[in-house]
């Protein structure tokens, strides 16, 4: 089977290579349980946990109590924002309009349940600035969630600062950095008091991920178990996920490299579409402070099924994978002002330091011919 031309790393990416070299084992013949610690088995299966957690911890520059492996950025955001709430008298949240479902979901539920939140609306750029938290701030604020590069349209905010302010008002900082991590190098002095990552973002395995808790905060378990994870996440360990989620943190110094290659190819696309369809294609990717690696762009005048059922030898998506089922426009796109049509006639193109030269000319090339056929 031929398959498409890949260009949606934001959305997944593929294990890569070595890091699956390194799992494989924990897979077969060093099938441990870390649980079991009577025997080599079980020695051998914490002893690779323990490597993982100092890979990332070393990454991050924190002491490797730090980090909580979940399975992935959804449990994260979860387990941060719910398990620091746990307890603690109902007060007021902050988040925005245009972050991912997995923390936009938990909001509606607080707010459900009797806390006060406040949404902030990004500017035309795609971003919340620091002015826009500083007043939605109240005295009974308690958190606040604010993710550190947007899943559609790449707009990195500016945590150090948002960390900041949180500081200065005894208000506990989230953000989700799932589509940070491996595409900004971090400003490790800025990280937030909580922060949510994800494996199959940085050429880990699926079904893995972590949190980040810092600066002694306090996290509660939201359900009981073995007591796993010093009693913060209860259940037994996925050790070949957990391997493979440590070995690829130590590819991300190389992975960081390749930024200005993929801003070239972003140019480039955006250049060589926008000198044929001025008139019809909006870049929606247009802050300064934007990741190299993805470019969201919306066609005016196409439907968008039409759109993306002409599209058949790429793979892209319209924005996150998590509404892959709906037709119903993104929050973040409708957020910036977007109509319906318009929102859902949006292509995201999100490459990797795994992408050619050769198959960003391919790209070029088969969305100008679409385009011409489908803008007459």
């Amino acid at each position: 089977m031929n398959l498409p031309l890949y260009f949606d790393y934001a959305s997944t990416t593929p294990v890569r290579s070595e890091v699956l070299n390194k799992m494989l084992p924990y897979f077969s013949t060093l099938y441990g349980n870390a649980g079991s610690n009577l025997h080599h088995f079980g020695w051998l299966a914490q002893e690779a946990i323990d490597l993982s957690r100092n890979q990332i911890a070393d990454f991050f520059d924190v002491k490797p109590s730090s980090i909580i492996y979940t399975s992935g950025a959804t449990e994260s955001n979860n387990l941060a924002i719910k398990g620091y709430l746990k307890g603690k008298p109902k007060g007021h949240l902050i988040t925005s309009t245009i972050e991912h479902k997995a923390v936009l979901e938990i909001f509606s539920h607080l707010e459900k349940d009797g806390y006060s939140v406040t949404y902030l609306t990004p500017n035309e750029l795609g971003q919340i600035t620091k002015e826009d938290l500083m007043n939605a701030l109240q005295d009974d604020t308690i958190l606040v969630s604010l993710m550190m590069v947007n899943n559609e349209i790449g707009t990195i905010s500016d945590y150090v600062a948002f960390k900041q302010i949180c500081d200065d008002h005894a208000v506990c900082f989230h953000s989700d950095a799932t589509q940070a991590i491996g595409k900004i190098k971090l400003d490790l002095k800025g990280l937030p008091h909580l922060m949510s990552f994800s494996g199959h973002k940085i050429y880990a395995p699926k079904g893995i991920g972590g949190l980040l808790v810092n600066n002694n905060i306090k996290i509660n378990a939201l359900f009981d178990g073995g007591g796993q994870e010093r009693g913060i996440r209860s259940g037994t360990l996925p050790v070949p996920l957990i391997v493979g989620l440590g070995y690829a943190f130590t590819y991300l110094p190389e992975i960081l490299s390749f930024d200005q290659k993929l801003l070239g190819f972003n140019l480039r696309i955006k250049e060589a579409l926008l000198s044929n369809f001025k008139n019809s294609i909006l870049i929606n990717s247009k802050s300064p402070s934007n990741i190299s690696s993805i470019l969201s762009m919306s066609v005016n005048g196409v439907h968008w099924e039409d759109l993306f059922n002409s599209l058949t030898t790429i793979a892209i998506s319209n924005g996150s994978a998590c509404n892959v089922k709906a037709t119903n426009p993104s929050h973040v796109l409708t957020a910036l002002g977007h109509k319906r049509d318009l929102a859902l006639s949006t292509l995201r193109i999100s490459l990797s330091y795994m992408t050619t030269e050769k198959e960003i000319d391919f790209l070029i090339h088969y969305l100008n011919e679409k385009l011409k056929k489908l803008l007459v």
